[in-house]
Order: C-alpha cells, then sequence, then structure tokens
C-alpha cells in the first residue's frame, strides 16, 4: 500500500512539474519577443497562441525586474493533474452525454490515483465544460439549410416596420417550470389533471403593436384560419399601416390551403416568403415564451381564468416593448446565415 502510494505520489508530482515546464517555456518565448523589440502583446498572442492576459502578466513581471523562473514548491500534490484533466477533456469531448459518475469511473480504470468524483466535477467545469439541458429544434437537412442561408442573403437590407409576424400556440392550464417556496425538506407537490386542459391562441406583432388575440379550443382549420384574420389582423392592420403591410406566416397546411390563398388573394394580402423548419426566426416564438413564463406564475383555477390571464398579459405588449423584438430581425439573419442555416439561439 506504501509503495502504491509513493508510485501515485511520484507520478502526481511528475504531471505538475509538466504543467510548470509547459509555463516556463510559454514565458521563454515571451521574453523572446519582447527581448526582439515586439512588446505588443497582441502581435505576441497572435503568433504564439498565448492567452493575452498571461502576456501582459509577465510583461509586468519584467518590468519589475523579477525572474520568470519557476520557484521551488512544496506541500502536497495536486489532486487532480494534469495527465488526468487531459483524459477528462478527451471523454467529454466523444461522450457529450455521459455522467459525471461515468467519467469518473472512466478515469479510474486508467489511473491508480485517480480523485474522487467530486473533484473530477470541479475539473469538468475548470476544463470549460458545463452540463446543460439540449434545446430541442427541428432536423434540419443540407437542402434545408441551403434554403435558409439563400432566404436570409435575400432578407438582408429588408425592411420589418410594416410586417405583422404571425403564429399559433397552445398553453395548458398551470403548466410551467416556476419554483415554490417552502418550508418542508421534500419538493413541493403542484397536483394537474391527468389529461392538462389547453387553450389554442393566434396572435401577430409588429412594430406598431399587437394584433386582436383569437383564442379558441377547435381544430386549426382553413376556415378558422380565415374568420381569425378577418377579424383579428385585417381591422388592426389597415389602422396602424393605411399605406399597406406584409403577412409573415409559417409554411402550415393550414396556411397554404387552397381556401387560404384563394382568400388571402381576394383580400390583396401581401404574404411574406417564409423558410421552411424557420421558427427561430420568427420573434413572436420569444412573445410566447414570455407569455407562458408569465402564465407559469400565476395560479388558475381553470379554463375560464387562465383566457382572461392571457388576455391580459397579451395588452401588456406595448409598441417600445415588441420593437425590440423586430429589430431583432436583422441579427437573426446575420445569424443564420454564419450558421449556414443551423438553428440558432436568440
Amino acid at each position: 500500500m506504501l509503495q502504491k502510494f509513493r508510485i501515485n505520489a511520484r507520478a502526481a508530482t511528475l504531471d505538475t512539474k509538466n504543467e510548470l515546464n509547459v509555463a516556463l517555456e510559454q514565458r521563454k518565448k515571451i521574453k523572446i519577443f519582447i527581448d526582439a523589440g515586439i512588446t505588443s502583446a497582441k502581435e505576441i498572442s497572435a503568433k504564439t497562441g498565448i492567452p493575452l492576459r498571461t502576456i501582459f502578466r509577465i510583461k509586468s513581471i519584467l518590468r519589475e525586474g523579477k525572474s520568470i523562473t519557476n520557484k521551488s514548491v512544496s506541500g502536497r500534490p495536486k489532486a487532480i493533474t494534469y495527465s488526468h484533466k487531459q483524459s477528462i477533456k478527451r471523454t467529454l469531448n466523444s461522450h457529450s452525454k455521459i455522467s459525471i459518475r461515468s467519467v469518473h469511473a472512466n478515469l479510474s480504470s486508467k489511473y491508480t490515483d485517480a480523485p474522487s468524483t467530486s473533484t473530477v466535477y470541479l475539473a469538468t467545469r475548470a476544463c470549460g465544460f458545463n452540463f446543460k439541458q439540449p434545446v430541442m429544434g427541428p432536423f434540419i437537412t443540407p437542402l434545408i439549410a441551403k434554403n435558409r442561408v439563400e432566404w436570409c442573403k435575400d432578407q438582408v437590407n429588408y425592411c420589418w416596420e410594416n410586417v405583422f409576424f404571425t403564429d399559433e400556440c397552445s398553453i395548458w392550464l398551470n403548466r410551467g417550470s416556476v419554483g415554490m417556496w417552502t418550508k418542508a425538506k421534500e419538493n413541493p407537490i403542484l397536483k394537474v389533471q391527468r389529461h392538462t386542459p389547453k387553450l389554442h391562441v393566434w396572435g401577430g406583432i409588429s412594430s406598431m403593436g399587437t394584433t386582436t388575440l383569437k383564442i379558441f379550443t377547435s381544430n386549426f382549420v382553413s376556415k378558422l384560419y380565415i374568420d381569425t384574420l378577418n377579424e383579428c389582423l385585417i381591422r388592426t392592420a389597415d389602422v396602424y399601416y393605411p399605406e399597406g403591410w406584409i403577412l409573415q406566416e409559417d409554411n402550415s397546411p393550414i396556411h397554404k390551403s387552397k381556401l387560404s390563398k384563394e382568400w388571402k388573394d381576394s383580400e390583396n394580402i401581401l404574404v411574406l416568403d417564409w423558410p421552411a423548419y424557420s421558427q427561430d426566426l420568427n420573434p413572436i416564438e420569444n412573445i410566447w415564451g414570455v407569455l407562458k413564463q408569465r402564465l407559469s406564475k400565476r395560479s388558475l383555477n381553470n379554463l375560464a381564468d387562465l383566457k382572461v390571464a392571457i388576455i391580459y398579459e397579451w395588452e401588456t405588449f406595448t409598441p417600445d416593448f415588441l420593437k425590440n423584438f423586430i429589430l431583432s430581425m436583422p441579427n437573426r439573419v446575420n445569424m443564420c446565415i454564419n450558421s449556414g442555416g443551423e438553428k440558432i439561439n436568440y
């Protein structure tokens, strides 16, 4: 046992020395450039790949006339070594869904001096890794991505001020991620029905304000969609934009049906061409998120209460509040182009 401890301690010491030697080599490189008359930190960083803050620190040490050589160190060796960190990085880069216990088990199978699970977790953070819940998004094929990029390039200089962004969404009664204050040690229980009641809503936003909100419980068919546009959009849009406005809608079969197209043509409604699988480009998706977040903080007893709350929150969306979302369109377009047509997080 004692021999095993000595071997582990010796290995840890060697890894610590390796780290110190790497740092010393960096300091020497910086000194060589400075002695050669190259004092720009950005230029040195570009040529060596050494972080700017390291260069600034070494320049400060040299100005003070101090030595850049390694000082003798004493004390207990680090529990996590350079080799451990490299192994953890390789594991996480190749297995993004692996648990921290599995990372520790994998490390223990390679090194007899593997640190504890909690130390391994801290090491993952030190290496720049964070375990996060992925955001679900549509599966974007290469063709769809290409079409998205081409569409975005056509809209780089587009004026979005008179566009009504529209969409539908469903809102469930008392469903949402919200915390609750409690003195109990156990997590509080929020009782919900097995089949949670819900309402469907349709709405539109522009830089001038919102449309009237349509709330319904039936299936959203073409006839109901036409009635909704007639009741909730046209009157409002004509008041906001007497010289003309543009309708944005996604590629839902309801929107593209023969009945819907014929009605929009008869009303001379200009429809903005919209790429497939592009909810991330539509700012009203963010408005639905804000609406649901606000509703999740309320205690609502039935669908009637939910309907009242939805209308109340919808009417709080002022033009000043909405304008920031509309003005985000140029950024969304550029982000989509830069991502090669992949989903953007906005």
